[in-house]
């Protein structure tokens, strides 16, 4: 799902304030999905268990490039 500009209200949120409520609702369903049920079987759970890894390994991968953005978006502005 992309955020276009058109779709942002200027007047409740800011759009750094709604990436973020739209990060954080989406990294809620994915948890909620990964979350062991007391009815999973074993299979069930180690598909959830290795969903689990594989997004921690996507965040811990992306989060180099999100810093670097960011010390480069602040140093163009300043």
């Amino acid at each position: 799902m992309k955020i276009r500009p058109e779709d942002l209200q200027e007047d409740s949120k800011n759009a750094g304030q709604q990436m973020l409520d739209w990060s954080s609702k989406n990294y809620s369903i994915f948890n909620e999905y990964v979350a062991f049920q007391p009815d999973d079987s074993v299979g069930m759970m180690a598909f959830k268990l290795f969903l689990r890894f594989l997004g921690f390994l996507i965040l811990l991968i992306l989060s180099p490039f999100l810093i670097i953005g960011l010390i480069i978006a602040f140093a163009t502005v300043l």
